[in-house]
């Protein structure tokens, strides 16, 4: 970016002054690709029409160790800004950032794809966050308001899909993510979800409460959301098919992916009750009481013992 065209951009910054307020978007974006793929993010924008928008510059910010910004760093075919007239121009000097001004003789219009950006996926498996530290049309007028997006690129030649009914459920995988960080995992049902925990930790975005670890194959969760959803984890098969319990109540998962007789699961085991995680299925030996009678993959259930054992699934 020369002085020349920096100090065109400033000046159309601060001469146009406006009403109004727009929202930017980032997008979520999933990938299965090797590292050294390069990938399109598209900033998308509301309608501009009629607003006068002559200069636009924002910051982005990003995990270049994940993605790194890829020369010419932008498209503008089939965009707003590819408009007749307009020049975009980009500044990568630092680390995690990219600087983005673009200005024209002519208004832009229209919504859709304001600009293309260009990176290359550093990892195959990893995940990053997309925000923008800052983002203005010219001189700061029309407002803007804008949402984060995300990238994740992960390995996905074998896949579990959770079915999630809406409220509170227990839930369990069989695969050992290849992105273990519950923010990435549940990041595409993030919407509606309102807290995921175990024993040992918590997951609430709504809140800001993070998790405290990764996670665990070896453990079921209680899970709220707002809405049917799919959750899909990509990972691999578990070889740990031995779950252990301690006396008092387990939350335990199923680590394969086939559905088992509870009673031939739960034998010689020193146990008082199996119920599900969430729900009123049990089942009770010594009070000849028996409405659950299956171990699901994906689901979750309790387990109370009177000694330690080992729960084996084979």
């Amino acid at each position: 970016m020369n002085r020349k065209s920096i100090k065109l951009l400033i000046l159309l910054l601060v001469t146009v002054q406006l009403n109004g307020q727009v929202l930017i978007n980032l997008p979520d974006l999933n990938f299965s690709s090797p590292a050294g793929t390069t990938i399109e993010i598209p900033v998308t924008t509301e309608n501009l029409s009629g607003l006068n928008v002559i200069a636009y510059q924002f910051v982005i910010e990003f995990d270049q160790n994940v993605i790194l910004p890829e020369s010419p760093y932008f498209l503008t075919t089939g965009t707003i800004s590819g408009a007749n007239g307009w020049s975009v121009m980009v500044n990568v000097s630092s680390e995690n950032q990219m600087t983005v001004g673009a200005f024209g003789a002519y208004p832009l219009s229209g919504a859709g794809i304001l600009l293309k950006l260009l990176f290359n996926l550093q990892l195959l498996n990893g995940a990053t966050p997309l925000s923008f530290s800052s983002f203005l049309f010219n001189a700061g007028s029309p407002a803007v308001a804008t949402i984060s997006g995300s990238i994740t690129n992960q390995e996905c030649n074998t896949s579990q899909s959770i079915l999630i009914p809406s409220g509170w459920s227990g839930i369990s995988s069989y695969l050992i993510p290849s992105i273990p960080q519950m923010e990435t995992m549940f990041n595409p049902i993030q919407s509606d979800l309102g807290i995921v925990y175990n024993f040992s930790n918590v997951y609430a975005p709504a809140f800001g409460i993070a998790p405290g670890s990764d996670w665990d194959t070896q453990s079921g969760y209680f899970i709220k959301v707002t809405d049917d959803v799919q959750l899909i984890i990509c990972g691999n098969p578990n070889p740990n098919h031995a779950i252990p319990l301690e006396a008092g109540w387990n939350l335990v998962p199923v680590p394969l992916n086939n559905v088992f007789f509870m009673d031939e699961i739960m034998m010689n085991l020193d146990f008082e009750i199996v119920k599900e995680a969430v729900g009123c299925e049990v089942y009770w030996p010594t009070k000849n009481i028996q409405t659950l009678y299956f171990f699901e993959p994906g689901k979750a259930y309790l387990i109370k013992m009177n000694t330690d054992g080992s729960l084996v699934f084979q």
